[in-house]
């Protein structure tokens, strides 16, 4: 996949913007604060519909307009040229047309147009809560399983409704008729989880071993919440927790608590770790998760990484630019270059108060 255009109309501080792209290394040079990492944040909308900063839409469209126009244009790995135009506004909805068509499902962009990005927020996947590591769990399967999707757009509705019931004190029969829904869900959720975690583990022991030059051994461990093999053993759970379900108010008990732990040398990564070794962490995290989406979706993805490589140490910084696959069209913002020699190998623009300038190589002094 590679990212030929973009044209993108108040987008944070970005008021109008028409971009080209013919290389596969794109480089933006320039002063916190200048737009840098809001261009990357746009090219990211068009993968999920999502900020990789956790921002809602509203907080995407510049102040004092009352709607974001994104137009990009694509080249797919054979050769065939694609399309998509995203619109949101102040009131809410999102208005998404592929290669002209309208597209009214999430599940139907979801893999279109894979993106990966890195950036100083991903320390959370090591360091926050259970919820942050599942939201990106469950966005990295979603992209590339629908039938995971579905099951998890499922259960999040049938659990919604069980817990309003519980919080009115229903009766039995009107909680269990959403609970033979969430149990069906459950299953399918935990299964996938089950199925596709053994490969994303594998691509991050890989990923964090060249990282490390193989000096140092990373793993990925799925903590389930609780273990159902079935429908009906599932069924079995949300009974016998329902009396105490009751108390709380809320469904205790599922795929919506389960985690995974980042191990390094086969301890908590949150504890042991050092800082360094958290970026790398979180760096062979993302790596793994492109291996993994080009493998299950059957299309390179684009990178996108924001301001990190800096943060590495010189030979951490060298592997993971060996890492990339020479082929992958790569994104990445910084203050200066990552280092002297690199800026010949880069397209580079400038970027001052939401205005994106291209870089002649004679001119590249960062």
């Amino acid at each position: 996949m590679r990212l030929l255009g973009i044209n993108l109309e108040n987008f944070r501080n970005i008021s109008s913007l028409s971009l080209e792209f013919g290389t596969d290394r794109i480089f933006f040079l320039g002063a916190n604060g200048q737009g840098k990492s809001n261009l990357l944040e746009a090219i990211g909308v068009c993968s999920t519909l999502r900020s990789f900063r956790g921002a809602s839409a509203e907080s995407m469209i510049k102040e004092g307009e009352s709607e974001v126009r994104l137009f990009v244009r694509f080249l797919d790995d054979d050769g065939g040229n694609r399309e998509a135009m995203i619109r949101f506004g102040k009131k809410g909805g999102k208005t998404v047309e592929v290669d002209g068509e309208p597209v009214k499902r999430l599940g139907d962009l979801l893999g279109q147009f894979p993106s990966v990005c890195l950036s100083s927020r991903d320390f959370r996947l090591v360091r926050e809560s259970p919820s942050d590591r599942r939201k990106w769990m469950d966005l990295v399967l979603s992209s590339t399983s629908s039938k995971y999707l579905t099951a998890l757009q499922g259960y999040y509705r049938s659990m919604k409704e069980r817990n309003v019931l519980l919080k009115k004190k229903a009766a039995d029969p009107e909680i269990q008729a959403f609970e033979h829904s969430l149990a069906s869900s459950a299953q399918v959720i935990q299964q996938i989880r089950g199925e596709l975690f053994p490969a994303l583990d594998l691509a991050f022991e890989q990923s964090y071993a060249g990282l490390t030059n193989e000096k140092e051994s990373a793993q990925l461990s799925y903590n389930p919440d609780c273990l159902a093999d079935s429908t009906d053993k599932w069924l079995s759970i949300y009974e016998q927790e329902r009396m105490r379900d009751r108390q709380v108010g809320s469904t205790r008990r599922g795929p919506h608590r389960d985690d995974f732990s980042l191990l390094l040398d086969g301890r908590d990564s949150r504890h042991y770790a050092s800082e360094g070794q958290q970026k790398g962490i979180v760096l062979a995290l993302r790596v793994a998760e492109f291996s993994f989406l080009k493998h299950k979706l059957g299309t390179m993805p684009l990178l996108l990484a924001d301001d990190v490589l800096g943060e590495l140490d010189p030979s951490r910084r060298s592997n993971f630019r060996k890492m990339l696959p020479p082929n992958a069209q790569s994104f990445a913002t910084g203050t200066s270059f990552p280092s002297d020699q690199e800026e010949e190998i880069w397209e580079s623009f400038r970027v001052q108060s939401g205005g994106f300038i291209p870089i002649p190589l004679s001119s590249t002094d960062g």
